[in-house]
C-alpha cells in the first residue's frame, strides 16, 4: 500500500469517526427532552446506524484482506463463530476470545 493511499484512508476514517462523534453530541443535546423519553429522535437513530456502518466497514475490510492479499478461511470462520456467540448474547470480551480461539484452532489444524 502506498503512503498516499494509507494517509487518505486514515484521514477518511478519522474524519468519519470525528464527524459521527460530533453529530452524536449535538443530536443528543437536542433530543434530550424529558417529554418523549420513550421515542428516540429520528436523527439519533440515523447517527446510531451510521456508527454501526462505519464499524462494520472497518471490520469487514480487516476480516477478508491483509494488505492486498485475501486471507485464508480460518479468519472469516473465526469471526463467524464470534458473531454467532454475540447473537447468543455472550459478553463482548468472551465473543472476541471465542473468535480468536476458533481461528487459532483452525490454524493449528492446518487451515491457513
Amino acid at each position: 500500500m502506498s503512503p498516499v493511499v494509507f494517509l487518505l484512508s486514515l484521514a477518511g476514517l478519522a474524519g468519519g469517526t470525528y464527524l459521527i462523534r460530533r453529530l452524536g453530541v449535538r443530536v443528543g443535546a437536542q433530543a434530550s427532552s424529558p417529554d418523549d423519553a420513550a421515542a428516540p429522535a429520528p436523527a439519533r437513530v440515523w447517527i446510531d446506524r451510521a456508527t454501526v456502518v462505519l464499524i462494520v466497514a472497518v471490520a469487514m475490510s480487516n476480516m477478508f484482506f491483509e494488505g492486498h492479499e485475501l486471507v485464508g478461511p480460518a479468519r472469516p470462520i473465526g469471526v463467524g463463530v464470534g458473531i454467532v456467540a454475540a447473537v447468543c448474547r455472550v459478553p463482548m470480551l468472551v465473543c472476541v476470545v471465542i473468535a480468536m480461539g476458533a481461528c487459532a484452532l483452525l490454524r493449528l489444524l492446518g487451515l491457513p
